[in-house]
């Protein structure tokens, strides 16, 4: 497909490939703007359910207007039927890279990331756009001086993404699958991990980042265990480690917050992501100061962009679950819960 045209784009040269599609840097073809194009593969492209969740991804993207969510010019299918999705070109490092390098990441940095996912998931949340499956792979840091650190986080991969709302238009973009429970066990809130059917809402998104900034902070996860059924348990029935028990040292107010978004119940964490960003905001933590380090590929590489490969989502079948109710109650035999 080299030298192809996507709808308004050439594709250049390919950057990688995922479960469902192939991504491409790409340039307008009276622009020359650059552009990153993913092109679903031909075997997903005959699955329905595929496909709607490969435009699910650009309808959630493009319903939200902010500095922190990945920018969709476009999407469409090709003369051929094949489903594509144009977006921008991002060049820097993955959290979940730059947590891999360094271990774990101290406060100010840490905090730094939270408060610009809070920022994006408040303009998310407020366009009813539940983004399902937060984690350090989804999360992407890119060159900005006007930011803290030099460094712009942009929230990435709305592929399950849900819209809420009663209106026709957002009904008509929820998602169609069925018989999956979609998320990433690590960072599913209960709700998700305890029955696929019901409603959520963007509270399990917050629950998601407090997975994520416990693992910023201390360098492992909330929970681990052999398989994911009984993490999924454990986020169901364990309670979470308090931070300043895993590390004493860590400020209270972040001990704080993090008990509150990894509170079992929706209902006893924080409202909204702009409570929980003013929190931060008031909190007397260390600021971030000098410019963070990335990894950076070669300016003419394109290995450098976001979408060299397109983040995974697990896939839990519901005829699993009740293998996942057994290890539940095992789990709550361990760890004492009644």
């Amino acid at each position: 497909m080299l030298g192809d045209h996507v709808g308004k784009y050439r594709l250049l040269e390919p950057i990688g490939e995922g479960g469902m599609g192939r991504v491409y840097r790409a340039e307008h073809v009276v622009l020359g703007s650059p552009a990153a194009v993913k092109v679903l593969l031909p075997r997903s492209a005959r699955d329905a359910t595929d496909i709607e969740r490969f435009f699910q991804e650009a309808r959630a993207a493009s319903a939200i207007r902010h500095a922190g969510i990945i920018d969709v010019f476009d999407c469409g299918r090709l003369p051929g039927g094949e489903a594509y999705i144009a977006m921008e070109l991002l060049r820097g490092e993955e959290v979940y890279s730059l947590l891999t390098r360094r271990g774990k990441l101290d406060v100010p940095l840490a905090v730094e990331i939270t408060k610009q996912v809070l920022a994006a998931l408040d303009a998310s949340h407020v366009a009813g756009v539940i983004h399902r499956d937060l984690k350090p792979d989804n999360l992407f840091l890119i060159r900005d001086m006007s930011a803290p650190g030099a460094i712009r986080v942009k929230v990435l991969d709305f592929g399950i993404a849900k819209l809420n709302g009663g209106s026709a238009a957002a009904q008509a973009m929820r998602p169609r699958t069925k018989n999956m429970i979609l998320g990433t066990p690590a960072y599913m809130a209960p709700e998700q991990c305890r029955n696929p059917g019901a409603p959520i809402d963007g509270r399990a998104d917050l629950y998601a980042l407090g997975c994520i900034l416990f693992e910023l902070l201390t360098g492992r996860p909330v929970f681990a265990a052999a398989s994911d059924l009984e993490v999924m348990a454990m986020h169901i029935y364990a309670p979470p480690p308090r931070l300043r028990h895993v590390a004493p040292s860590m400020p209270a107010e972040l001990d704080a917050l993090l008990h509150k978004l990894l509170a079992k119940n929706p209902a006893d964490r924080v409202p909204s992501a702009a409570y929980a960003l003013a929190m931060l905001e008031r909190a007397p933590l260390p600021p971030l100061v000098g410019e963070v380090v990335l990894r950076w590929a070669d300016p003419n590489d394109p290995a450098g962009a976001a979408h060299a490969r397109e983040p995974g989502t697990s896939w839990v079948p519901l005829a699993m679950l009740g293998s996942a109710v057994a290890i539940a109650v095992a789990v709550a035999l361990v760890i004492g819960v009644t």
